[in-house]
């Protein structure tokens, strides 16, 4: 797989609040890492609140962060089952929870068929793909039944781009 991307898609979807927003252009070299080890263009996912921000889980905590600067960073992915505002409005409930590192850590070995075993999970911790599965859970909707909301990565998102291929970065 080639890793460069055009991060320009065409047409180009513009978000609503609680459609997800799959980030393909790292700017951190912990970005570039997830995306080798797990072979794919995408690195984050979010939750896009309007007024060009995104509520997300990162490495500071769940936050709303400006989109500024990074409008084409990445692809929408529009809400699944329609729940984008009712995720988004449970999701608002957590800003100024904690990153879940070890989660993060614990899914890029997962991926990489590294089993580590893990007796408990931390509570009000969350990692970018665990948030947004989480958010739509408490939505009313299991977006990856046969995962635990703590074994998602942002690539599993890519099931929900749009099917014509417009949204996805070319690789």
């Amino acid at each position: 797989m080639n890793f460069r991307v055009s991060y320009i898609a065409s047409p180009k979807i513009e978000p609503k609040a609680g459609d997800l927003l799959l980030f393909v252009r790292p700017h951190r070299l912990f970005d570039y890492v997830i995306k080798l080890l797990m072979w794919t263009p995408y690195y984050h996912v979010g939750l896009y609140t309007g007024d060009n921000s995104v509520l997300e889980a990162r490495p500071w905590g769940v936050a709303i962060n400006t989109l500024q600067g990074r409008e084409d960073w990445f692809v929408v992915a529009p809400a699944p089952e329609g729940k984008g505002p009712e995720a988004l409005a449970w999701a608002k409930t957590q800003i100024g929870a904690r990153f879940d590192r070890w989660n993060m850590l614990h899914v890029l070995l997962e991926h990489l068929s590294i089993k580590v075993p893990m007796t408990s999970l931390p509570s009000g911790k969350y990692s970018c793909g665990e948030f947004v599965a989480t958010a739509f859970y408490h939505a009313g909707v299991r977006l990856f039944p046969n995962e635990d909301l703590d074994d998602v990565a942002p690539k599993d998102f890519a099931r929900f781009l749009p099917k014509d291929n417009s949204a996805r970065p070319r690789v």
